[in-house]
């Protein structure tokens, strides 16, 4: 006989092979529950720090000692600066804190300055041992007083040092042009600079004016320091620095404004003329900047003046043309040629003659 797989074993009776294959089943799953049970206890015992009211109560709350040494900090630094405020003024004037006038030091003045300007500011804004480098606003009582000089253009740099001292570095203003203007003294040439600032004319020699380009027909002038606020006179320094490359080269000598302005649509703007060394007057137009349309380019009209040069000669002498008109294209009006004296004469007397033959 041919007995079956399975648990049954030849001569053990059916129950009890039943029993013997759900033992290893039962088994399994005690072991099961027993796991579950256990990590059921465990996740109840371990605390839940996140939601426990408690724990963030203390995080949140501060502690008395912490809340003293607060106050006691906030106390001592009043403290201190009551303390401070009063005997301040008596600390930060004493001599080995405050400024003397040896102690200030500026940049080197350029060739053009004659003047002493370190000197002239301290003496116009009180310099000389009255400032205290523990001063809180040292820096911009220094830069005030420099900043309000006529040859200064900017204030760049302030160093303070310890013993007391201050060195100032600035930027100058330069001479670019004059304008000529008539006083009962005479002629005046009255140097400004390229924003058309009126600087003093004492620090700038007599021979250095002359050879400066000059600006004529105006009158009013602002005080030492102060920019021109005529339009011809800032119009004219911006062409005169546009054209300083070109100035000596093309024999130049004098800018004339137009003694009114020129409307073009919404534009209003003044027109220049440029006279030569020779008394060639050159036709310019608008200064550079105005940006007016149907108005030629700056390089264009220059193009034009030295075409004129190279067909004429040069402008430094009476031989040039009378008027040169570089403003829309080039056009040119000769000189008319003079008679000598001795034919002026002899047609005077030969006038006289018919006269008295009459």
């Amino acid at each position: 006989m041919i007995h079956g797989v399975g648990c049954q074993a030849p001569g053990v009776r059916s129950g009890a092979s039943h029993r013997c294959c759900q033992l290893p089943n039962q088994r399994l799953e005690r072991k099961a529950m027993v796991k579950v049970k256990n990590n059921a206890a465990t996740s109840k015992k371990r605390p839940q720090k996140q939601s426990d009211p408690g724990f963030l109560h203390k995080l949140l709350t501060p502690r008395p000692r912490v809340l003293i040494a607060l106050c006691v900090v906030g106390l001592l630094g009043w403290g201190i600066q009551r303390t401070w405020q009063q005997v301040a003024p008596e600390v930060i004037h004493r001599d080995r804190y405050v400024l003397k006038e040896d102690r200030i030091s500026i940049s080197p003045l350029p060739e053009w300055i004659t003047g002493d300007v370190r000197y002239e500011v301290i003496e116009q804004a009180g310099l000389e041992r009255r400032l205290s480098i523990l001063d809180t606003s040292f820096m911009q009582v220094v830069e005030d007083a420099f900043v309000l000089h006529p040859w200064v253009e900017s204030v760049d740099r302030i160093t303070k040092s310890y013993p007391p001292g201050v060195h100032v570095d600035l930027t100058y203003r330069r001479p670019i042009a004059v304008v000529e203007m008539a006083s009962q003294q005479g002629v005046q040439f009255v140097p400004i600079d390229r924003y058309a600032v009126h600087l003093p004319a004492h620090d700038v020699p007599d021979i250095r004016r002359q050879y400066l380009p000059r600006i004529g027909g105006i009158v009013a002038r602002p005080p030492a320091g102060q920019q021109w606020a005529d339009e011809r006179v800032t119009g004219a320094a911006d062409l005169i620095v546009k054209m300083a490359e070109y100035w000596e080269k093309l024999h130049l000598v004098d800018v004339l404004p137009s003694a009114r302005p020129e409307l073009r649509g919404e534009h209003r703007f003044y027109v220049y003329d440029l006279i030569s060394r020779g008394g060639t007057r050159i036709v310019w137009g608008p200064p550079p900047g105005e940006n007016l349309p149907g108005e030629d380019s700056f390089q264009q009209k220059l193009d034009r003046l030295r075409q004129c040069i190279a067909e004429y000669g040069p402008l430094d002498s009476v031989r040039g043309p009378a008027e040169v008109n570089v403003r829309h294209e080039l056009a040119i009006k000769l000189r008319t040629v003079k008679k000598p004296q001795a034919v002026k004469q002899a047609a005077k007397e030969h006038s006289e003659d018919a006269a008295v033959v009459k």
